[in-house]
């Protein structure tokens, strides 16, 4: 299976789970196009429940909370106090952690819950039946398995959904049947087009690294291969999504400290 999203932390193979260890490549495989079904099932459910209507950024937090009914909690005890932990999902205590550490890191914590709600979409059900555990806890490594592949594969399609990324790119660059062919040598223009992508489509809980693997995952970039990491491009309104979010999350901080 291609990785097709953020590419930016890869998850153990085996997690103890109190006094259980789960074996994450030991689950069923899953082709995209069934992952792709299930990402089309819970946005159409959520717009079925809600005032959204397809309009980015997908609004991963509220689906979270409020049609899956899990908590999101942002936290760096306990397992957390490691950087490497960056998310789990307790899946009887309807709870969601992320770390800390990527709080103001926007692509990156969206990505990572978008992740565990992946989880909860396609590996629930037979995470129960193999073990007596309640969740699945994720941590950077150097090899991903099954089941950390199709959480990836799940969160790149429900962040940036195909059509809307394909419209973005036909308003951007005028053609979205003509690819941009990349080599090591014009690689660096990879953080400007992932940019524009970004900028045009209101993907601004996306990170520059997401959005350029989401193209060439798509074929709307050859010529390389997916990347770990891309220098971003910033623009006056990349920059002003940065600084929105920032004082969005301080006055969050301040209510949560006021209540």
């Amino acid at each position: 299976m291609g990785r097709v999203g953020e590419n930016c932390y890869q998850d153990v193979q085996k997690e103890e789970i109190g006094d259980d260890m789960v074996d994450l490549d030991n689950f069923s495989e899953i082709s995209d196009q069934e992952i792709q079904l299930k990402v089309d099932e819970l946005l159409n459910g959520y717009i079925g429940e809600s005032d959204w209507n397809y309009d980015m950024p997908v609004p991963v937090e509220r689906i979270a909370n409020n049609y899956l009914g899990y908590h999101v909690e942002l936290t760096d005890e306990g397992l957390f106090a490691d950087p490497d932990f960056l998310g789990g999902i307790h899946f009887d205590d309807k709870l969601i952690q992320v770390n800390g550490s990527i709080e103001d890191h926007e692509g990156r914590f969206s990505f990572t819950l978008a992740h565990e709600i992946g989880h909860h979409c396609l590996h629930k059900e037979q995470f129960k039946s193999m073990a007596n555990g309640d969740g699945i806890m994720c941590r950077d490594t150097l090899k991903k398995p099954i089941a950390e592949r199709q959480a990836d594969t799940f969160a790149a399609l429900m962040l940036m959904p195909t059509n809307t990324v394909s419209k973005a790119f036909k308003d951007t660059f005028g053609d979205d049947t003509k690819a941009f062919e990349l080599t090591y040598k014009n690689k660096y223009k990879l953080g400007k087009i992932a940019s524009q992508m970004i900028d045009s489509g209101n993907f601004d809980n996306v990170s520059i690294t997401a959005m350029a693997n989401r193209l060439i995952g798509m074929r709307l970039i050859t010529g390389i291969n997916y990347q770990s990491s891309v220098i971003p491009e910033f623009t006056n309104r990349s920059v002003g999504v940065i600084l929105k979010s920032k004082i969005l999350k301080g006055v969050m901080r301040i209510k949560k400290f006021m209540k």
